[in-house]
Formats: C-alpha cells, sequence, structure tokens
C-alpha cells in the first residue's frame, strides 16, 4: 500500500501542499485563536509609528504605564506599516502576515528535510506533519513575531546545512577547513541577526547556532577560529547596531530596558530560572495559562520526549553529524528559555520543527512500510487534535463585540477600555486599563485622571469585578485593582450614564480558563461632566 501511496505522494508539489495550507488558514485566520491585546498593542504602535513618522514614539493607549521607543521590534513595525497601507487596520491584515510567514516556514522546513532525506516522499510528509500541527497553525495565525522567527531560525539552518554542513560532507575535512569562506559564516550571522530587528527572542533561535559552531571548533575541530569569529562577531556586530539605533531613539535605553525585562523575569537568579522552566513545560502540557491561549499539545510533548531519548541513545551506537545538530539545537533552545527567563508560552513553537525534524531523520533509514506507518499514525493523531482544537476553541463573535461598541461610540471618540477594542477605534482615542496601575504613582485620583484624558465613555468588562474579587491571584494583568476599584465604581455611578450593555462570552474576560464559561457581561458608560474639560 504504501508504494501506491509513495507514487501518488511524488506527483504532489511542494507548492500545492503550502497553498491548500494557506486557502485553508484563511477561512478561519480571524476566529482561532480570540483575538489577544497583545496583536493590538503591537499593531498600535505600528500605526502610530506610521502616523508619526518615526521610531521615536510610543503607543497611544498608554500614558502611565513606562513606555520607551527603541529599534528591536523596527522590521516588525516596518512589516505590518506595509499592511496597513496594502489593507487596512484590522486584526486580518496583521494575522495575514503571520499565516504567510507560516507558509514560507512550511516551504524552508521542506527544503531541509529533502537535504537531510534525499527523499522527496519524506520531505512532502514533512510538511504534513507541521502543516496539521496546531501550535504551528496557531502561530500562524497569532499577529505576533514567533512565526517570523521560525522562518529566520529556519532560513539559518538550510543555509548552514547547504552551504556549509554538505559542502564538508563532500570533501576532506582538511579542505574544508582550508575552502570554508568566512563570507558563508558571516551571511549565516546575517540570517539570524536580522531576527533582532523582529524580537528581543533573537537571543532564543541564534543559541543553536552558536552551540553548533561551539562544538565543531572545540570538540570536532572541523571549524578553523576565524570561522568561528567571523560569525560570532558578526551576530555581535548587529546586535550592537540595534542597540546604537535604540540609544539614538531613547537615550535612556538600557536602563529602561533592563528595568522592563527585571519585571519580566529576566534578572532572576539561574537557580530561579532553572526552577520556572520545569514550571514552563508543566503548564504547557496542563494548559495553565492567564491571558495566552494554549493549545492541547500533551501527545506532542511527550513525543518529543521519546524522540530525545532515542535520538540521545542512537549518538551511543551510530554518528549521524544531523541527529547532533539537531540534538544541540533543541538544546540551544531551551537555554535561550533559561537565559531570558521569561517564559512567554507562545515561544514554544521554537522547539516544534526542530523535533519534527528530528523525527524525520531517525525515519529515513528505517524500513519503508516502518516509515509509512509511523509517519501515518503521526499525521492522524496531529490532524485529530488540531481539528478538535479548532472546532471547540474558534470565535466568531469578534466583529459582533466591535459592533456592539459601534452602536454607541464613535470611533473617534476618547475611550477608556480594554486593549482589544483598538481594531474599532482611531489612533489616539484609546485608553487602556493597565495606566491605572500607576495613579498612585503618579499622585493623581481617577477622577482627574478621566478629566485630563478628556475621556467620553468608560467601556466597562465584568472581567475588572472578577479580577477585583479574586485579588491578587490576577493582579498580573491590570495591577493591583485595591487603590482605584472603589474610585472608579463611584465615577461609574455618580458621574457617567449606563448607555449600553451586552454580553460577549470571549471578549467580556481576558483569563483564557474563563473565556466561554459564560456570557460575560460588557457595560458601557458615557461620561456626564464633558462640559469640565
Amino acid at each position: 500500500m504504501h508504494y501506491k501511496f509513495k507514487k501518488k505522494l511524488n506527483k504532489i508539489k511542494a507548492w500545492h501542499l503550502i497553498l491548500l495550507f494557506f486557502i485553508l488558514n484563511l477561512i478561519f485566520l480571524t476566529n482561532f485563536p480570540f483575538v489577544h491585546s497583545d496583536e493590538a498593542w503591537l499593531s498600535g504602535l505600528s500605526r502610530q509609528i506610521l502616523e508619526q513618522k518615526t521610531f521615536k514614539t510610543t503607543e497611544t493607549f498608554f500614558d502611565l504605564l513606562p513606555r520607551h521607543p527603541h529599534a528591536i521590534k523596527a522590521f516588525f513595525h516596518s512589516i505590518q506599516i506595509i499592511f496597513i497601507k496594502l489593507f487596512t487596520y484590522n486584526i486580518f491584515s496583521f494575522r495575514l502576515i503571520s499565516l504567510i510567514s507560516g507558509s514560507l516556514s512550511l516551504f524552508i522546513f521542506y527544503k531541509i528535510s529533502y537535504l537531510i532525506t534525499k527523499s522527496k516522499s519524506l520531505s512532502l510528509a514533512s510538511i504534513v506533519i507541521l502543516a496539521v500541527e496546531i501550535q504551528f497553525i496557531y502561530s500562524s495565525h497569532l499577529a505576533r513575531q514567533e512565526i517570523i522567527l521560525v522562518l529566520i531560525m529556519l532560513i539559518a539552518i538550510y543555509y548552514f546545512l547547504k552551504e556549509i554542513y554538505y559542502q564538508k560532507k563532500y570533501i576532506s575535512n582538511f579542505n574544508f577547513k582550508k575552502y570554508h569562506s568566512n563570507l558563508k559564516d558571516i551571511i549565516l550571522a546575517i540570517i539570524l541577526g536580522t531576527a533582532i530587528g523582529f524580537h528581543p527572542n533573537a537571543l532564543i533561535i541564534s543559541l543553536p547556532m552558536v552551540l553548533i559552531y561551539s562544538w565543531s571548533l572545540f570538540f570536532k575541530k572541523e571549524f578553523k577560529l576565524k570561522n568561528y569569529f567571523s560569525f560570532m562577531a558578526t551576530l555581535a556586530f548587529i546586535a550592537l547596531i540595534f542597540v546604537y539605533l535604540s540609544y539614538s531613539l531613547d537615550p535612556n535605553f538600557f536602563s529602561n530596558y533592563l528595568n522592563y525585562g527585571a519585571n519580566l523575569g529576566v534578572l532572576n537568579s539561574f537557580l530561579l530560572k532553572f526552577k520556572n522552566l520545569k514550571i514552563f513545560y508543566l503548564k504547557l502540557f496542563y494548559q495553565i495559562s492567564g491571558t495566552y491561549y494554549l493549545p492541547l499539545i500533551k501527545f506532542q510533548l511527550l513525543f518529543f520526549l521519546i524522540i530525545s531519548i532515542i535520538a540521545s541513545l542512537k549518538l551511543f551506537f551510530k554518528k549521524d553529524q544531523i541527529n547532533l545538530y539537531l540534538i544541540l539545537s533543541i538544546i540551544g533552545i531551551n537555554l535561550g528559555f533559561l537565559l531570558i527567563g521569561r517564559y512567554n508560552q507562545t515561544s514554544i513553537i521554537f522547539i516544534f520543527p526542530l523535533y519534527y525534524l528530528l523525527f524525520i531523520n531517525l525515519s529515513k533509514n528505517l524500513r519503508p512500510k516502518l516509515v509509512f506507518s509511523l509517519i501515518s499514525i503521526l499525521i492522524i493523531c496531529l490532524t485529530v487534535n488540531s481539528g478538535i482544537v479548532i472546532y471547540n476553541d474558534s470565535h466568531h463573535n469578534y466583529q459582533n463585540y466591535l459592533n456592539q461598541i459601534g452602536k454607541v461610540i464613535p470611533a473617534n471618540a476618547k475611550v477608556l477600555a480594554n486593549l482589544n477594542t483598538d481594531y474599532y477605534f482611531e489612533n489616539g482615542s484609546l485608553i487602556d486599563y493597565r495606566n491605572l496601575a500607576f495613579l498612585a504613582e503618579n499622585n493623581i485620583s481617577f477622577a482627574k485622571y478621566i478629566t485630563k484624558n478628556k475621556i467620553e465613555y468608560i467601556i466597562y468588562p465584568e472581567e475588572m469585578d472578577f479580577i477585583y474579587n479574586s485579588r491578587p491571584q490576577w493582579n498580573i494583568l491590570y495591577g493591583n485593582l485595591y487603590p482605584f476599584y472603589s474610585q472608579l465604581q463611584t465615577f461609574l455611578e455618580k458621574e457617567a450614564k449606563l448607555v449600553k450593555s451586552f454580553s460577549n462570552s470571549t471578549y467580556g474576560m481576558r483569563i483564557t480558563p474563563k473565556i466561554g464559561e459564560k456570557e460575560w457581561k460588557i457595560k458601557i458608560y458615557k461620561v456626564q461632566h464633558k462640559a469640565d474639560f
């Protein structure tokens, strides 16, 4: 049976499968997952940069929450600006960037698979494996930078294997060291260096190559010191360029960025970070989250554990350089998690293509019937899991959420609301609730803050009451509500008028375990003292 299947599979082109992935995902691009405030946060800054025509600006929806300009996400915002100009300011435009990046990642993933297997059927199967993986689908939808970093990481791996590793295979080790061009090391570093313009997690996706180069130099003696230096120096130089650009935007960049990182756990002790790495994986396994959506990936994590054990054992019995490189890459990603210490759940996508490449590499020398069976079982399991997750966790009520708001609030009105409303309002209209945690620090009352910002409407979700009554468990969302909650309630009662109330099971609550639990109420108040502005 597998021979007939292989014959049919060979008639299929890689772009056929990738195009199918792209078209199918377009259908539910804005419905899965729910729209996260991070997406509006990023695109909101892109819109502000576009309107101000400078990167020396910050988000308009934050005034008390400390924000400082920097260049580390400049490439990402530039791409978003292009899509704002090409399309319009909505969630579809920005998620389309991720879907395109995911589709391109599938193509590079195919090219890597073919390099290491020399089998078209195995390489096409690898596309299907990654394409039906729910974590990959999720990352290819979410309007964040992770999937772009996956693309850059895969391009770097492909370039290294094709231009450096396989060049070594076909010539003697002596001649390889003699003719190994520094230019290739520099190009590889430039590929990885571009990731700094998308997200600080560029460090995470760079560490696999850093480990591979270090291993090849110090343990295998395959690289000369000049190759190692060319790669590392170029990578460091690109990082310094972004630091310099950031200093030009903010003279206090280093201290401001350090303070920001400290709040996220970047400066925690190594022991605490190591402990948190275990907690990070346990939370992913059991789907324990705050506001980020976590798909069901228990099967995948167990599968990866088995693959890790098999691949590690194989190192002792059979020399396989690709196997070693992929294991080093996975170690590098986890080392990156450990060094940064932030443990953002969306960054877990970085290990997925590496583990599937490891699986493909381990499978290439097995009996064809066994390979066919293993891959078929894996694809079926992943497809069923993804189908169930997408069916259960798709949300079709975001546009209705915005439409309900639009019935009573003009798009240019000043409003205090959740950041997930940003795709309805004009730039500069929205003030986010996160600012309220800094009222006391800035010696300003809630009422004076409303007057100062000329706020005309307050969109009040039921989650505010839930967070207050559950404090301090969910203080991470908006800070400690206690100092301003009573002021807010008094203001709504005496200085505002309820003009609309509606329910939404998804966007009236940002806490992921509570989303969909019931129809959460959202109230819209019109501020009554506009004459005082």
